[in-house]
C-alpha cells in the first residue's frame, strides 16, 4: 500500500491509537532497529520486538495483549514460509502482516493464500507501517467484541477446592442472568472433577474435540458438550488419561475459541500442573482466578504460579486471587487481606470454610449452594458473579 506520512501526521495518528493496541514485531535484529529508529522514545511501547533470523523456526511468541503480529518473511526459503504458516495455525484470530524484502506482485499472492491479512514492504517504513496496523487493530478489536468473557481458574496446590469454585461460580454467573448460558471445560485431563460434582458420566470429552483435527466445528463440539444444569453445558475431562505432550494449543486455542463465540460465558478448569498447552489458554483468558488459602505453603506455591504467569505476559491485572476455606479466628495469623498483600494480586473473593454439608453434597452430585441458597458461601459466589472484569488488560 501507498502511504505516506509526514512525522507531524504520524504523531496525531498515535496519539489517537486505542490504548490497548500492540503489535508483535518479528524480525532482524537490523530490521528492528531501523524500525524503532523512526518513533519518538514515548511512542515505542506500542511495539513488543522479537529478534529472530528470517529462515528461523517461531518461538513462543508474547502476543498476549497484541492485536496484531508482524512477521519478516523470505518467501524463498521454506523455513520462513513454515513459520507463517505455523503463526496462523498457533494464532488464528490474530491478524499477521508479512514484511517482505523486494516487494513483487507473485510474492504477495503467495502470502495472501497463507492467510495473512497484508504485506509491507522492507526495510521497514513507519509512515507505510503504522496505518496498516491501526486498520488491522481496528478490525481485530471489533471482531474480539463479539467473543464471550472466558475465564480459568488455577490451582495454587492440589486439592485446594479449585474445582468446587469452578462449578459454584458457573451456577452463581447463570442464577444472576437468567439468559446466559455457560460452558464449563474441564482441563485437568488427568483427575478432572467436574463431571462427578455435577453428578453426571459423559461418554464424550474435551479430547474428542481436539482429536477431531481440522474436521472440528461446532457440531462435533455440540454433541461433545452435556447439559448438566439448566444454562450450563460442560465439555468433562476423558475417562482415560492422555499424555500431556497430545494436547495441541493450537487446537485447544481454536476450540475455546468455538465456545465463546457461542456462548456468553466460558470457564476453565486447569490442572495443578501446567504444559505449554494450559499456559496458551490462560493467555488467551480475560482473567485468571487463582485459588488459594490461608496457609504457607498455599501461599508459597500461589507465588511460583503468578511467577510463571508473569514470565509469558499474563498482565497482572488479569491475574485475581479467590481465598478459599477462609476462617476468621481471633489469634489467626494469616489473614485473607494479608494473602493479597503478600502476593501483590486484588482479592476477587473470599470464600468461607464450609464445615459440614460441601463433600456429602458432592458426592451426591449437588452443589451446595443449591441446598444451601442463603448461605454466606453461596452470597460469596454471587458476589464473585457479579465482579466486572470486562475492563481487564487482555481482551
Amino acid at each position: 500500500m501507498d502511504n505516506h506520512m509526514t512525522k507531524s501526521e504520524t504523531l496525531t495518528l498515535f496519539r489517537r491509537l486505542p490504548t490497548r493496541m500492540c503489535a508483535c514485531v518479528v524480525a532482524s535484529e537490523d530490521e528492528l532497529a531501523h524500525l524503532e529508529s523512526q518513533f519518538p522514545e514515548q511512542f515505542r511501547q506500542i511495539f513488543t520486538s522479537v529478534a529472530l533470523p528470517t529462515n528461523a523456526a517461531l518461538p513462543a511468541l508474547p502476543v498476549t495483549q497484541s492485536t496484531v503480529l508482524v512477521i519478516e518473511v523470505n518467501p524463498g526459503l521454506p523455513g520462513s514460509i513454515g513459520r507463517i504458516e505455523r503463526a496462523r495455525s498457533r494464532y488464528p484470530d490474530l491478524p499477521i502482516i508479512a514484511a517482505v524484502e523486494s516487494l513483487d506482485l507473485s510474492k504477495v499472492r503467495t502470502l495472501m493464500r497463507l492467510g495473512i491479512k497484508d504485506v509491507v514492504a522492507l526495510p521497514f517504513n513507519a509512515d507505510e507501517l503504522l496505518p496498516v496496523i491501526i486498520d488491522l487493530s481496528t478490525q481485530f478489536a471489533n471482531q474480539s467484541a463479539g467473543l464471550a468473557p472466558m475465564q480459568a481458574v488455577v490451582h495454587s496446590s492440589g486439592g485446594i477446592g479449585a474445582s468446587t469454585v469452578v462449578s459454584h461460580l458457573a451456577a452463581a454467573i447463570t442464577e444472576q442472568n437468567e439468559d446466559a448460558r455457560c460452558c464449563i471445560v474441564d482441563l485437568d485431563c488427568q483427575f478432572g472433577e467436574q463431571a462427578s460434582l455435577f453428578g453426571v458420566s459423559p461418554s464424550t470429552s474435551v479430547v474428542d474435540c481436539l482429536d477431531a483435527g481440522d474436521r472440528l466445528d461446532w457440531d462435533i463440539i455440540a454433541n461433545a458438550v452435556t447439559n448438566v444444569r439448566p444454562r450450563i453445558d460442560l465439555l468433562a475431562a476423558p475417562r482415560d488419561i492422555p499424555p500431556p505432550e497430545t494436547i495441541d494449543a493450537d487446537q485447544l486455542l481454536r476450540l475455546l475459541t468455538m465456545l465463546r463465540q457461542n456462548y456468553d460465558h466460558v470457564l476453565l478448569d486447569f490442572p495443578a500442573g501446567w504444559t505449554n498447552a494450559g499456559l496458551s489458554a490462560a493467555c488467551a483468558c480475560n482473567r485468571l482466578l487463582l485459588v488459594v488459602d490461608q496457609s504457607v505453603r498455599s501461599i508459597s506455591r500461589a507465588s511460583k504460579t503468578i511467577a510463571l504467569l508473569d514470565s509469558v505476559d499474563v498482565a497482572p491485572g488479569n491475574v485475581t486471587l479467590v481465598v478459599n476455606c477462609a476462617e476468621k479466628r481471633l489469634f489467626q495469623v494469616i489473614g485473607a487481606q494479608a494473602v493479597g498483600d503478600t502476593l501483590d494480586r486484588e482479592i476477587a473473593a473470599v470464600i468461607p470454610l464450609v464445615k459440614t454439608g460441601l463433600q456429602e453434597a458432592q458426592v451426591r452430585g449437588f452443589l451446595f449452594s443449591e441446598e444451601e441458597p442463603r448461605s454466606a458461601f453461596a452470597k460469596a459466589f454471587a458476589q464473585l458473579a457479579e465482579t466486572d472484569f470486562s475492563d481487564g488488560e487482555q481482551s
